[in-house]
């Protein structure tokens, strides 16, 4: 893919900025980049321009047989001065409950030098990433055959790492490990009553998770709850909100389930549940995540404002950890890759969607009223579904 002006049809030299002023050399008569050189700047906006005639009428192309050495030709790269404030990493696919909405199944598991190698580089960056997160939304890196040495890599230097993780047997796996303070954990629970959330989420899951709360607040140990809204619980996160408070919790994040995996269409909230899900959750003055704006906007997308990386369990730099079930959603393998080149790259391909997004957004039929701007990048990375 690569740059094309409109006006002139030059395919050479092209501006972009976006907190980055970056100069695009391409191949001359085709799309295909020769080079990126960035320089640091201030300015907060998206904008490209051809370097030939100085027009916006620039689009960004399909081009084939594109290879990645221009990556390599920089003498130096944005990542110097990046805006990465947080490392995702996928440990696993791997989980011990069994949740009837299930984005993923699998059992990969991310390569322990991998991440060795992505923390040792970090470390000594001008500017180091200091926030981490091990989970998301599959897996439980609990389960991780060498969880018990990643942990430690990140008591090595000054960092707070968060953990998505679940309650079913965290008692009994936490006591295996060197647990400091600069671990925070964040727990699936999807409704107030145990019953109904061991129906999601299987048995003994509910009075699990209340132990895990119990064993971190005798440590005083922050977590949060992440509950999956939908069709079964969209109307208790009132009740959630509260049950987090009553057991010593930070805070109440309310997501919504995707039409992924085992999710079936009718485990899905229809627009006025969402409508009222919401209204409760913005009464209550809750973190309102991406899942509840306005599909075209990307104000509190921390992916699309390229503030976080993400590292699947297969050792890839993907878009986002919501679409990481999607095959296409794979940016690329970040083996060879040093953590300079995998910023640069992440930041090209978002500025690439975003150039693009308005004019495709416009011929994109919204399939709901309450539409999420995930549910576009769902459909964007191959979703067949209209969610």
């Amino acid at each position: 893919m690569g740059w094309k002006c409109s006006e002139c049809g030059n395919t050479k030299s092209f501006v972009e900025i976006n907190r980055v002023e970056t100069l695009v050399s391409q191949k001359e008569a085709t799309t295909k980049i020769e080079k990126i050189v960035n320089k640091f700047t201030k300015n907060p906006r998206l904008d490209v321009w051809c370097d030939n005639c100085k027009s916006k009428s620039v689009e960004w192309t399909d081009v084939s047989n594109q290879d990645e050495n221009y990556i390599y030709e920089q003498e130096s790269y944005v990542s110097e001065n990046h805006n990465i404030g947080t490392i995702v990493f996928e440990l696993t696919n791997k989980c011990d409950i069994d949740c009837v909405y299930c984005p993923k199944e699998g059992s990969e598991e991310l390569d322990f030098n991998i991440i060795k190698r992505i923390i040792d580089e970090n470390k000594t960056l001008q500017n180091p990433i200091r926030h981490f997160e091990l989970g998301w939304d599959m897996g439980n890196p609990l389960s991780h055959s060498r969880i018990k040495e990643i942990m430690e890599l990140f008591n090595q230097f000054d960092c707070n790492v968060n953990i998505l993780t679940n309650g079913k047997n965290f008692v009994n796996n936490i006591k295996k490990l060197n647990l400091t303070d600069n671990f925070n954990f964040t727990f699936f629970l999807d409704h107030p009553d145990e019953k109904e959330n061991d129906k999601l989420m299987g048995e003994c899951t509910f009075s699990n998770t209340l132990d895990a709360f119990e064993y971190l607040n005798q440590r005083g140990i922050s977590f949060n709850v992440y509950m999956r809204l939908n069709k079964y619980n969209y109307n208790k996160v009132e009740g959630m909100n509260q049950l987090v408070k009553n057991c010593g919790g930070g805070s109440l994040v309310p997501t919504e389930i995707y039409p992924l995996g085992k999710t079936k269409d009718d485990m899905l909230m229809d627009d006025e549940m969402k409508r009222e899900a919401i209204e409760e959750i913005t009464k209550l003055n809750l973190n309102k995540s991406i899942h509840f704006s306005p599909a075209l906007l990307n104000e509190n997308c921390t992916y699309q404002r390229k503030l976080r990386l993400f590292i699947d369990a297969k050792g890839r730099l993907s878009f986002c950890h919501f679409l990481s079930s999607l095959h296409n959603s794979s940016i690329g393998s970040i083996e060879g890759r040093s953590l300079l080149e995998i910023i640069q790259k992440n930041n090209q391909v978002r500025i690439g969607f975003l150039k693009n997004k308005n004019r495709l957004f416009a011929k994109w039929k919204k399939p709901r009223q309450t539409a999420s701007p995930c549910s576009y990048c769902l459909h964007s990375f191959g979703l067949n579904k209209k969610w």
